[in-house]
């Protein structure tokens, strides 16, 4: 949080007023309109997913906060490695697929449960970005999980939604704007945070057929 430039706290205050807009059109029409019952219901779900936007922009302030405060941790336990990739990894067509190396399906992480899905989400995601126009390859490619001595390895092709936006250099160490993060933009800061916070490592690296790759890595234990 320490050397935040105006320029993100002005934009930080400028999206958590954009759902505000919508919210207050749509109390308006159900105070003062006559609206029918499924135009009702259309207002009303409006209402409710930017309500849940909002709330997602809170909580992202919050846990940047309690990142920058060495508070973002809360409870430790053991949790095996392969429920937290089923978890974390997405459903149906939207699944990156995976290869586990060695014993790697056999290990588990000691930490917080919670924060270590978060991470491992944000992982997958920053593999998983959906293409955008013009964008090509953009489709999910396979995450490597191995073992290097005491070191669980993830690593996976940075998503070429995210190499086109430019932020690569600056991905864990800046606010990013869309594609290269959502929300408020501090999703990977947050997510490096929680790396760390586990005694790991959250970047990138220049892959063998001269991609980008997203790289974890974190202390393991055997299962």
């Amino acid at each position: 949080m320490n050397g935040t430039s105006p320029h993100w706290m002005s934009k930080w205050a400028h999206d958590l007023r954009g759902p505000l807009a919508p919210i207050q059109s749509a109390l308006f029409l159900l105070r003062h309109g006559s609206t029918a019952s499924a135009e009702q219901d259309e207002l009303f779900d409006l209402v409710d997913r930017q309500i849940r936007r909002l709330t997602g922009m809170i909580d992202e302030i919050g846990d940047w906060v309690r990142a920058d405060q060495g508070r973002l941790l809360t409870r430790s336990g053991p949790i095996e490695l392969a429920l937290l990739i089923e978890a974390s990894r997405g459903l149906g067509a939207n699944a990156v697929d995976v290869r586990y190396e060695g014993d790697a399906e056999n290990v588990c992480l000691e930490g917080d449960g919670s924060r270590l899905a978060n991470l491992l989400s944000t992982f997958f995601w920053l593999v998983s970005t959906p293409q955008e126009a013009g964008v090509a390859n953009g489709a999910a490619g396979t995450v490597a999980i191995g073992l290097d001595e005491g070191w669980v390895r993830l690593s996976g092709p940075l998503s070429a939604a995210v190499r086109a936006s430019g932020n690569v250099e600056t991905l864990f160490t800046e606010p990013q704007s869309a594609p290269a993060s959502d929300g408020l933009g501090l999703r990977l800061l947050i997510a490096s945070a929680i790396a760390k916070g586990h005694g790991g490592e959250l970047g990138t690296r220049q892959g063998a057929d001269g991609d980008v790759e997203v790289l974890l890595r974190l202390p393991f234990r055997a299962a």
